[in-house]
């Protein structure tokens, strides 16, 4: 199997966005690339899996990184909460070429970042949407020809007979699947400390118990942030906070359009009854999903639920887990079987937050009201799936490889408004 080209250059992803009509208004009075060699210092705020990342592809190009960290370590909340699943099944092409690339990224992971040896426990047992519904298996069917058209052809759409011989675990109403064997699950935490290893080789540092107070400005641009542990300064701060993002941009009068949301992850442990080598498995009719995690599993269901403030510890509702079981069971019974011999001890409920945009696609690159800021935020809980590449297209985009006019995730996008939104969100 040939894999896919890991850089998206300026002139591919250019006809990605002709071709999908995602083109974007474009203001010739901005300048399409900033002078990055006079822009020599950057500032990160955010400490989780996509701030290190980004701290490292902007030490690899050359620029004087510090990254500032509230907690007393790196990625302690939305990075630990999440359930650090990756796929490429999407709906929108720019996500999907997005995350193609962050998927090669993953699988060569020790290559790429040149750490011999040092494991992302990658587990590529694939992403398996089933229906139970026809006029969904129908609309199922178009969206794998759709991906095929835009470069994802190993996408599989699974009729009944092959469905149940791959899968015998699911409910006789399983009508038709979507699979694809390359999408599966990683450990965030590995990655991340992979990420930052390798940036330590170009001299980043990283500040830690160094909370973000506030925007610092002069002369009508952004040039530094006050902390708990001091003032810092630099030619470009970066916004990687997540759910604290708008927050902080609201120091300088800035309103970014992103809300924090929160999601829920339930953990159950070691049980005979879950087969351990099921693929992530999302019922497309409700959303309820699982996926093996250790010898148990780990199980998810974004609810509708109000946006929320920014918080570090999220309170989970105690109820959470039986809902969830009730929504996997549907097209898995054998969580009927699970529920009726756990223990307590057996059960693990967490929650975190997702930071969710307008489109359901992250904001990346300069805003154009405050000069100076830059923003790697609002993955709507894509973030540890699209890490590589939105880090990587940071990068590009500040250094002028890849020109503002080119990048689908602009702060200022017309989609924001337009109700042209990513479908395929969990």
């Amino acid at each position: 199997m040939v894999r896919e080209e890991l850089q998206i250059n300026g002139g591919r992803l250019k006809a990605i966005l002709r071709d999908s009509k995602l083109d974007r208004t474009i203001d010739d009075s901005r300048p399409n690339h900033y002078d990055w060699e006079i822009m020599e210092r950057v500032l990160i705020i955010g400490g989780g899996i996509v701030g290190v990342a980004s701290a490292y592809f902007l030490g690899r190009s050359g620029l004087h990184v510090d990254l500032l960290e509230r907690e007393i370590m790196l990625g302690a909340l939305t990075t630990a909460a999440s359930l650090q699943a990756v796929r490429a099944q999407f709906s929108d092409p720019a996500n999907i070429a997005f995350m193609k690339e962050s998927l090669s990224f993953y699988e060569t992971f020790s290559q790429q970042l040149d750490l011999p040896g040092h494991e992302i426990d990658f587990h590529q047992q694939g992403y398996l949407f089933v229906t139970t519904e026809a006029e969904t298996a129908a609309r199922m069917r178009e969206r794998v020809e759709f991906q095929h058209a835009h470069g994802l052809d190993d996408v599989e759409f699974l009729t009944y007979d092959e469905l149940h011989e791959r899968f015998p675990f699911l409910a006789p109403e399983a009508l038709a699947a979507t699979f694809r064997s390359r999408d599966g699950w990683i450990s965030a935490h590995e990655a991340l400390l992979g990420f930052q290893q390798a940036a330590r080789r170009y001299q980043v540092r990283f500040h830690l118990k160094t909370e973000a107070l506030s925007l610092l400005t002069r002369g009508g641009r952004v040039v530094g942030v006050r902390t708990t542990s001091g003032d810092f300064e630099a030619d470009i701060v970066i916004l990687a906070a997540g759910p604290f993002a708008a927050q902080l941009a609201r120091t300088a009068g800035i309103d970014l359009p992103l809300e924090p949301v929160r999601r829920h992850r339930l953990v159950i442990g070691s049980h005979d009854h879950i087969p351990l080598d099921a693929p992530m498995t999302i019922d497309e009719d409700t959303g309820a999903h699982w996926r093996p995690e250790g010898p148990g599993a780990a199980l998810a269901w974004a609810e509708p639920e109000a946006p929320s403030p920014p918080m570090r510890h999220v309170s989970p509702d105690p109820q959470f887990a039986f809902r969830v079981m009730e929504g996997v069971y549907r097209l898995s019974p054998f969580w009927l079987d699970v529920a009726e011999s756990l223990k307590r001890d057996q059960v693990f409920l967490h929650a975190g937050q997702y930071t969710v945009s307008p489109d359901h696609n992250p904001l990346i690159g300069p805003l154009p009201d405050a000069p100076g800021l830059w923003v790697i935020s609002g993955f709507s809980g894509h973030g540890i799936m699209a890490t590589p590449a939105s880090a990587r297209l940071l990068a590009d985009l500040i250094t002028g490889r890849v020109s503002l006019h080119n990048n689908p995730y602009a702060p200022d996008r017309p989609a924001l408004t337009e109700s042209r939104a990513e479908r395929m969100v969990l």
